[in-house]
């Protein structure tokens, strides 16, 4: 059984894929440990809290059921996320939560919403964390009837100086809009 300080060691030390596996099979089969590794992913130590976001999301695609007793503190502190680096991470569970489905109802969506909105307006999110939020609101689009032309206004303000990525995923999202 690993301890929360013997977590943060491995957290502290460079990280390969195999690493990050690792840690996840771990804390996947220690409920307590998969709740620290989320509230290490808001850790003061940049690096300690980026380890933890990567390792939080291969656990959460990897192994979903072994992640769903921490969705509902994962959704409240969704929002919360403020490292650049941790929110790439973060947006991608969202994707996931919402591809499959496994969000549990009833639940207020603006805590979802709202913040992707924020990120996806602020000029110093990285790009790809950008390309998640598009796509998250796509997901999300029919939970609020404003959402589809505010998340269409965003992409088209987005791809007039946007990169190859923006671009990209602008042009997928709009024509799936366009399709409705």
């Amino acid at each position: 059984m690993m301890t929360k300080d013997q977590l943060i060691q491995q957290l502290k030390a460079s990280l390969t894929k195999r690493g990050s596996q690792r840690i996840a099979d771990i804390c996947v089969s220690e409920p307590a440990l998969m709740h620290e590794l989320l509230l290490l992913s808001f850790h003061h130590e940049p690096e300690i809290a980026f380890r933890a976001a990567w390792v939080l999301e291969t656990s959460a695609l990897q192994y979903p059921e072994g992640f769903r007793q921490n969705i509902p503190v994962f959704l409240q502190r969704y929002g919360d996320q403020s490292n650049n680096s941790c929110q790439r991470h973060f947006s991608k569970i969202m994707m996931h939560l919402l591809k499959t489905n496994a969000i549990p109802e009833p639940f207020d969506y603006a805590a979802i919403i709202e913040p992707t909105f924020v990120w996806l307006a602020d000029e110093q999110i990285p790009v790809a964390v950008k390309a998640n939020c598009m796509s998250i609101l796509f997901m999300l689009r029919k939970k609020e009837d404003w959402i589809g032309e505010e998340l269409r206004a965003q992409i088209e303000f987005l791809m007039k100086d946007g990169t190859a990525a923006i671009q990209s995923r602008g042009k997928k999202i709009l024509h799936k809009l366009a399709a409705k």
